[in-house]
């Protein structure tokens, strides 16, 4: 239910951006039963539209990665930690690995990769990331928020049902990024996140 509901305000941006009547303050949308809501910057959809265009006119015109090229971005240690499992797919149309990191009987990292080139990947590029930058998402039981990191910015979110912090950001030019993080500290991920060699040739 999170999701679609959050798929619908990230709908309401698109929407917005596109509108050449461009709101000028923040608008939040709550759920029927007002356990969740999600707050939008208009101001600042409205002016990184043209950029997320521009965005997505490059992501298409880039060749996706191989399956062998993806599997090269899981490292085989992440943060101390050994992996321990890996997969590697093209799916509907784009390419995705992901890996786990068992910490111990409790406790996980896992990382995924999404490579972001051609027509399937720059759309779920704008809408998994882009269109997300700009909202707050509050619940009882977490949030999601867009922060500083490295030098850009960064998707945050924590589930406390089952105490995962999940950091998403770009990386590249081309890849989102999603690490995430069960029964760890939220400063583990983003020390995690840090270490990552992701270069793409």
């Amino acid at each position: 239910m999170r999701s679609i509901f959050v798929c619908l305000a990230a709908t309401a941006i698109f929407i917005s951006a596109c509108n050449n009547n461009r709101p000028k303050n923040t608008t939040t949308f709550s759920s029927k039963d007002g356990k969740e809501k999600v707050s939008i910057d208009m101001n600042q959809v409205a002016g990184e539209s043209d950029a997320m265009e521009k965005k997505m006119d490059e992501l298409k015109k880039v060749p996706p990665l191989s399956m062998d090229e993806l599997k090269k971005l899981l490292p085989e240690t992440l943060a101390g930690f050994k992996r321990t499992s890996f997969n590697a797919n093209s799916m509907m149309g784009f390419a995705v690995g992901d890996a786990d990191y068992r910490i111990n009987d409790t406790a996980r990292l896992k990382l995924i990769v999404y490579d972001c080139a051609g027509e399937a990947g720059s759309s779920f590029y704008w809408l998994n990331y882009w269109a997300k930058m700009n909202m707050q998402s509050e619940t009882d039981h977490g949030y999601t928020k867009s922060v500083d990191f490295n030098g850009g910015k960064a998707l945050e979110s924590y589930e406390q049902n089952n105490n995962t912090y999940t950091l998403m950001y770009s990386a590249n030019d081309r890849l989102l990024v999603s690490i995430e993080g069960e029964n760890t500290t939220l400063d583990l991920v983003k020390d995690a996140a840090r270490q990552l060699n992701l270069k793409v040739d």
